[in-house]
């Protein structure tokens, strides 16, 4: 038989023995139970799914491009397409047509023309009389190809000759003119560059003539 101590020590253990019981049943409690269909891992029912993941962001209207690699044509374009260039057009300028005057060789060049001409001839003379003189020894020269005005110098122009118009150039114009004296003071000579066509239809510029003019009384006259 069991003393009175033996049995008050096994009376105190109950309490300790049932406070054990309570707390491991409660903490079964608080584990959740897992469905038997449910995957490891895999969220419950109910429960919030994971965040999703981020949406690409949508390119803005004024955002620059991305740079390209060195060398890289932007999309959509060919190394021909780039590299192609504008060609020049091809000139068409060539020689002039007989009977035709080349550029700048019209009435709107005469005055570079007598420019050139009065640097490489320099009169002699003063101004008024090389102007004056001039403009004499061009007349006489229209008359000379032309035939028209012959009979101011009946002198010069004997009659009858170079009457006939098969002797007459058309289109005949003075280009540039010069003057300088001429073995003394009574004699002037009348450089002149001119242009003409032929009868025959041979045109020229540039040509070159001469007309000797001598003074007489009060007068200059166109002498041979």
């Amino acid at each position: 038989m069991k003393g009175p101590s033996t049995m008050s020590k096994n009376t105190s253990l109950i309490p300790a023995l049932g406070a054990a019981a309570l707390l491991i049943t409660g903490l079964a409690l608080l584990v959740p139970k897992s469905h038997p269909h449910q995957q490891a891992g895999a969220p419950s029912a109910g429960a919030p799914t994971g965040t999703q993941a981020p949406t690409p962001a949508t390119k803005s209207a004024g955002s620059p491009p991305a740079a390209l690699p060195p060398g890289s044509a932007p999309p959509g374009s060919t190394s021909e397409s780039a590299s192609a260039t504008p060609a020049s057009a091809p000139s068409t300028a060539g020689p002039m047509p007989s009977g035709i005057a080349a550029v700048g060789d019209g009435p709107g060049g005469d005055a570079d023309i007598q420019a050139a001409f009065t640097r490489s001839h320099p009169s002699d003379l003063a101004p008024a009389d090389a102007a004056q003189l001039a403009q004499l020894g061009s007349e006489v020269w229209l008359a000379e190809t032309t035939g028209t005005g012959r009979t101011r110098w009946p002198a010069y122009f004997p009659t009858g000759q170079g009457a006939s118009s098969s002797f007459y150039y058309s289109g005949v114009r003075i280009q540039a003119v010069a003057t300088h004296t001429e073995g003394g003071s009574g004699k002037v000579r009348v450089d002149l560059l001119w242009v003409g066509t032929t009868p025959a239809g041979d045109y020229g510029d540039h040509r070159p003539a001469t007309v000797h003019l001598a003074r007489t009384d009060n007068t200059w006259e166109p002498v041979r």
